[in-house]
C-alpha cells in the first residue's frame, strides 16, 4: 500500500502569505491533507461527525498567522 501526494500553491486572501497545500491518497481510497506555512487546526472529533463521515480526522482546517481562514488552493505544482 502506497500513498501518492500532490502539492499546490496556497495563499491567504487577507494578508497575502503564501505556503503549500499537500493532498494525499492511498490504494484504499483514504485521503489526507496538510497546509505548509499555515496553522493546521484539527477538525472536530465529535464521534457523531466522524461516524457519519462528515469530518475526516486526517484533514485539518488551515488558519493563517494573521487569523484568517480565507486560504485558497492555487496552481498545482505536481507530485511530491
Amino acid at each position: 500500500m502506497s500513498w501518492d501526494y500532490t502539492k499546490y500553491e496556497a495563499k491567504c486572501q487577507v494578508c497575502g502569505r503564501t505556503g503549500f497545500y499537500i493532498e494525499g491518497s492511498d490504494d484504499w481510497g483514504r485521503t489526507s491533507e496538510r497546509w505548509e506555512g499555515f496553522i493546521n487546526e484539527p477538525p472536530s472529533f465529535s464521534p457523531i461527525e466522524v461516524a457519519k463521515k462528515r469530518v475526516d480526522p486526517n484533514c485539518p482546517t488551515p488558519r493563517c498567522f494573521c487569523g484568517s481562514n480565507n486560504i485558497i488552493k492555487g496552481k498545482c505544482l505536481g507530485a511530491c
